[in-house]
């Protein structure tokens, strides 16, 4: 009996015609990031473990259950990246980026691994799109990171989200928070469930994101960390918020969003889709601001912003949104008895740039106009004896259904 195999839980393939979503978005990307002057970097799949203990933090979820992590053959520690930002701060320190020019601007795509629970649009392989700026502390350019995200989003037709913003402070503010958090739980440590009471012990500002529903009261009354705000930071987030309103960017400030990476600090944004596809994994993009990283990771003080969305989950909205994207051939050769002449006109349609197919197998006239209903053709020729004689063809709209009568030689310039 023949092994069948099947791919790993939560590492699905991405078939056509889905791929014409993941290909408009990617194109879309560095349409959009260009525009606002990033440069695309590519980073490996595989780091040191120590680089994501070190910048994501041992404590949190991340490291301590969802990374994919194993020996090498050279017995070193390696786990497959969980996220974007800590391999591109590694790329920026090793390579003395800094040396070269006080500003840099990054986008990268790509994949992502994390041993988690997987729920709609959340896998164990996923991908991530993200944008990193190095050397510029001022709100402006939190601001201008935002703009950017939605631009792009309003660019693939994901009009229907909204943006939350707060601050985390600097790194005292988050220490004095994370106490105050901590002891406010620690009163009610009896009615959390043993993974929340390992959260409160190892991260208890996570407990604020919790979505079970006996937290609530608990996350109702807990401190508010906008309170404990030092005044540059509270500055910083005035002048953020300012500068957004300028711009005519909606925004809500919700004091309880909080980030799961321990690097953040000052702003933190979110961007949730209002969108049922989505079920519970409504967040597409988060980020923050990140000023101690560089430095923690053995670079020079180095201020710093980015964020990151998830693909899968925009392509779901984007599939929702419109089926118009998945389109098939501009032409679809039907052979009628003239098959080397089909074969020629296909392959000098191709060379002149135009998506054309036809059905290698022959077949049928009736077969073959099927298969170019179910690849979505726009446009379809019926190509035989009768046709070769006359240099006339009938360029049929496959949606319309009308017909009209043009000279072969004339195809090309009729499709353009």
């Amino acid at each position: 009996m023949k092994q069948k195999f099947s791919g790993l839980r939560g590492m699905g393939d991405i078939l056509p015609p889905d791929t014409v979503l993941w290909q408009r978005l990617e194109a879309t990307a560095r349409e959009i990031f260009g525009a606002f002057g990033f440069g695309e970097i590519r980073t490996p799949i595989a780091e040191e473990t120590a680089l994501f203990e070190r910048g994501i933090g041992e404590d949190t979820e991340v490291i301590g259950k969802e990374m994919y992590s194993f020996l090498d053959k050279g017995d070193r520690h390696i786990s497959l990246r969980p996220e974007g930002t800590a391999p591109v701060v590694r790329s920026y320190i090793e390579h003395a980026i800094h040396q070269r020019e006080p500003i840099s601007k990054w986008f990268y795509m790509g994949p992502m691994f994390r041993y988690e629970r997987m729920k709609t649009g959340r896998y164990r392989q996923f991908h991530q799109l993200g944008a990193e700026v190095f050397g510029i502390a001022e709100p402006r350019q939190d601001a201008e990171l935002i703009q950017l995200a939605l631009e792009f989003l309003k660019k693939l037709g994901i009009f229907e989200v909204r943006l939350e913003l707060n601050s985390l402070g600097d790194v005292d503010c988050r220490r004095r928070f994370a106490e105050k958090t901590h002891a406010h739980f620690s009163s009610s440590r009896h009615v959390l469930s043993e993974e929340l009471q390992k959260t409160l012990d190892r991260n208890p500002m996570r407990l604020l994101d919790s979505k079970e529903e006996r937290m609530a009261p608990l996350i109702a009354s807990a401190p508010i960390l906008l309170e404990q705000l030092d005044d540059a930071s509270r500055e910083h987030f005035d002048e953020l918020q300012r500068l957004l309103r300028l711009l005519e960017i909606d925004f809500v400030v919700n004091p309880r969003l909080v980030r799961g990476l321990d690097y953040y600090s000052r702003t933190a944004f979110e961007v949730v889709a209002e969108a049922s596809v989505l079920g519970t994994a409504s967040t597409v993009c988060g980020g923050g601001r990140y000023d101690a990283l560089v430095e923690q990771l053995g670079g020079p003080s180095t201020p710093a912003v980015g964020f990151a969305m998830g693909l899968e989950r925009l392509c779901l909205l984007m599939g929702a949104k419109s089926k118009a994207v998945l389109q098939g051939p501009l032409l679809f050769l039907v052979d009628a008895g003239a098959r080397d002449e089909v074969w020629k006109l296909l392959s000098f349609l191709r060379k002149a740039g135009l998506a054309v197919e036809a059905d290698l197998r022959g077949g049928s006239v009736k077969s073959q106009l099927k298969r170019a209903n179910k690849l979505g053709a726009q446009y379809c020729i019926v190509l035989g004896e009768a046709e070769l004689k006359t240099g006339q063809v009938q360029l049929k709209d496959m949606q319309s259904g009308t017909e009209r009568e043009v000279m072969l030689s004339e195809v090309e310039g009729m499709l353009r």
